[in-house]
């Protein structure tokens, strides 16, 4: 009878540890969790009616001239992380963006997620879009945001042996599953709070939703009382606390 309950038992436990393990391991790479060391900015505790716009995995001639034009209209700023491979191909574009007086962001070279890799992997990912960013005139701050948001180990290091901020986001309106320009814009109107990070795609797949959203989230916010503000200017306000 000992037996049969240690035969059991084992199993059970066995079985019970794997779930434990795989469900702490989707949760530290997800992009909701905290970093393991190192600091990932979700949003900034402030006081003034500040957020951040910002789109990944562009540029593309499709959607980011129309979202440019949009924020023109609008005086609004936005931080764009882009892709190097995509930035080569679209020098004028990433040039466009600077020159509008918006922010360029880091969203490594090949958008490969960044959690099974060997820290020299990271680092050439992350060396070689900075490399071309400022091989194409741009000269300001570069913040980073890993594909997906994901991380594990090699990220949240190379990030930390290099000073540098992980910036992820708060607010997800999931422009990427298309759900209608009008549920985009309402879901990121809702979830905003003074410090906010919105998080929105410009490139990689069908954008016009995300596009015609972008309109709305500004006039709705705006219409609150909120100022658009690049990454940079965002994190300048933890200093000045």
């Amino acid at each position: 009878m000992e037996l049969d309950l240690k035969s059991l038992v084992i199993p059970l436990v066995a079985g019970a540890a794997v779930i434990a393990i795989t469900a702490l391991f989707l949760y530290i790479k997800s992009y909701r969790s905290p970093q393991l060391y190192g600091e990932a900015v979700f949003r900034v505790a402030t006081d003034e009616k500040l957020v951040a716009l910002t789109y990944d995995d562009g540029p593309s001639p499709l959607y980011t001239p129309e979202i440019l034009r949009l924020l023109r209209e609008r005086g609004a700023k936005a931080t764009f992380f882009v892709l190097g491979s995509e930035a080569v191909k679209y020098p004028e574009l990433i040039k466009k963006i600077y020159s509008d007086g918006h922010e360029i962001g880091n969203h490594s070279w090949t958008h490969e997620q960044l959690i099974f890799c060997t820290p020299s992997f990271v680092r050439s990912q992350i060396d070689r879009t900075d490399a071309v960013l400022k091989e194409l005139g741009y000269r300001g701050p570069i913040p980073f945001r890993a594909p997906y948001g994901r991380k594990l180990l090699a990220l949240p290091w190379v990030l930390h042996s290099t000073n540098r901020r992980h910036i992820l986001f708060d607010v997800i309106p999931y422009d990427w599953e298309r759900p209608g320009s009008a549920i985009i814009a309402e879901r990121a109107v809702i979830e905003t709070q003074p410090g906010s990070i919105i998080l929105l795609h410009d490139g990689r797949g069908e954008r016009s939703q995300t596009v015609e959203a972008t309109g709305e989230i500004i006039d709705a916010l705006h219409s609150q009382g909120y100022r658009f503000v690049t990454i940079s200017e965002l994190l300048e306000t933890i200093v000045k606390k």
